[in-house]
């Protein structure tokens, strides 16, 4: 429903600011009847922009399909056609709707039938193709400028001099000069170049050697080290900053296994360790080497960049050794270059930059010969105690008490065990010594009573 009030509403507001935008002064603009009413169009004509100059023809005067309105309820045949059904086609010399104008081109030219337009007809120039043409029979007449445009072969301003230039060759239009083609030269372009495949200048001769190539026939390259044309560019050395200057050698640039560079561009293929660029004259970035300077620097001392072409360093920082200084100094020796003695390390070790003794779990002092003082333990005794009592093993730090407590125990626990261990042999032996040889059952008790046995000859043992 609010649609349906929206659209009707908008139609008027339309119509108003079209009507508020109409000129005054414009052509077919009328005011209502009263002195306050609105600026509208006058009857039989709509608004466009401040004027009002279309016509309307509607009801009984609407226009047929091929009539177009001219006035308020008047038609006409669209422009180009007229007759009683509007279907034929405005002679040469007239244009516009119903045929009424006419051409001011003819009979030179024809007009448009519907713009008025003249297409003037050949050999004629002009606006209003008013103009004869000039060119001769080997040209063509531009129809707005009446230049001519000659045919191949053919120049001058009339186009009726003929070109004496090689069948291969192009005639200027305006001077008749030769244009010669690659690889000829000459007034007539009837002679060959002999520049291997070079151009030559077209009215000499003489050859002009593409980059990489020398005169005067092109054929030779550029020697060694030497690049473009005429072959005048040549490698320059390059300098690493603090290091080592390269040296010139028989190449454009580092190329790669010094295979040389392109002839013309001094371009190489690949590149040598430590240098990049289309030439392979720029060498790696401070912080890197390597093939394409793909590899990272190893820590030089100082941050000092490292070769570009192996990444070995120049000097290493105290306490390293080694072309990258992965190494550390071996024992013994400490600082720069691994060149001082340690001092005597009795329970450690020296440290390989500053040469100052590293002392082992439970040792301390500058030789490492002091055991740890109570309350410390681990390397140059440099840990505090865990302990409750504060007391701890110098070495692994584990609490004393523990330690104590397995002493006590041990110390009671060892006599009783011997103790035990007495009593069991004792009543052992005892037990042994008191059973007869033939006593067979085996017991260990008071052996029973044996009947003495007399021997004759012998007195019985007491």
């Amino acid at each position: 429903m609010g649609l349906e009030l929206l659209l009707p509403l908008l139609l008027l507001w339309t119509q108003e600011t079209q009507e508020s935008e109409l000129d005054p002064k414009g052509q077919n603009v009328c005011r209502g009847s009263s002195p306050l009413a609105k600026l509208v169009c006058c009857p039989g004509w709509k608004q466009k922009d401040g004027d009002c100059t279309v016509p309307v023809c509607e009801g009984l005067d609407a226009c047929r399909k091929d009539e177009v309105c001219v006035k308020p309820g008047f038609c006409r045949c669209k422009p180009g056609f007229f007759g009683a059904q509007c279907s034929s086609s405005c002679p040469d010399q007239y244009w516009g709707p119903d045929c009424r104008e006419t051409c001011a081109c003819y009979p030179h030219g024809k007009c448009d039938p519907a713009t008025g337009v003249c297409q003037c007809h050949a050999g004629r120039w002009g606006d209003n193709c008013e103009s004869q043409c000039s060119c001769g029979p080997h040209g063509h007449c531009n129809p707005k400028t009446g230049q001519c445009r000659c045919d191949p072969g053919w120049w001058s301003a009339t186009c009726r001099r003929q070109c004496q230039c090689n069948p291969a060759a192009r005639c200027d239009p305006d001077t008749g000069n030769c244009l010669c083609p690659l690889g000829m030269w000459g007034r007539r372009c009837n002679f060959r170049c002999h520049c291997h495949n070079s151009p030559c200048a077209p009215d000499t001769g003489r050859c002009m050697c593409q980059a990489g190539w020398l005169e005067p026939d092109c054929k030779r390259p550029c020697a060694p080290g030497y690049y473009g044309l005429q072959c005048l560019n040549s490698r320059l050395p390059a300098c690493k900053a603090g290091a080592y200057a390269a040296q010139l050698n028989p190449q454009c640039g580092h190329c790669k296994h010094n295979a040389p560079c392109s002839v013309d561009t001094g371009s190489c293929e690949s590149c040598e360790p430590g240098w990049n660029g289309t030439r392979c004259q720029q060498p790696c970035s401070p912080g890197t080497f390597g093939e394409n300077c793909s590899q990272q620097c190893p820590h030089c001392r100082d941050g000092e960049p490292c070769q570009i072409e192996t990444g070995d360093c120049e000097h290493c920082d105290p306490g390293r050794l080694g072309p990258r200084c992965e190494d550390t100094c071996p024992s013994g020796t400490f600082g720069e270059g691994c060149s001082s003695p340690c001092p005597t390390c009795v329970q450690g070790a020296c440290d390989a930059v500053s040469g100052e003794c590293v002392c082992s779990a439970g040792y301390w002092g500058t030789s490492c010969n002091s055991s740890c003082l109570s309350g410390s333990y681990g390397n140059n005794c440099s840990l505090p105690c865990q302990c409750s009592d504060g007391l701890c093993d110098p070495v692994s730090g584990a609490c004393l008490w523990g330690r104590k407590k397995s002493l006590l125990i041990g110390s009671i626990l060892g006599p009783l065990l011997l103790l035990l261990l007495g009593i069991a042999c004792c009543a052992y032996c005892h037990c042994a010594t008191s059973r007869e040889p033939k006593d067979r059952d085996g017991s260990c008790g008071p052996s029973r009573a044996v009947p003495k046995r007399v021997i004759r000859g012998h007195l019985p043992s007491p």
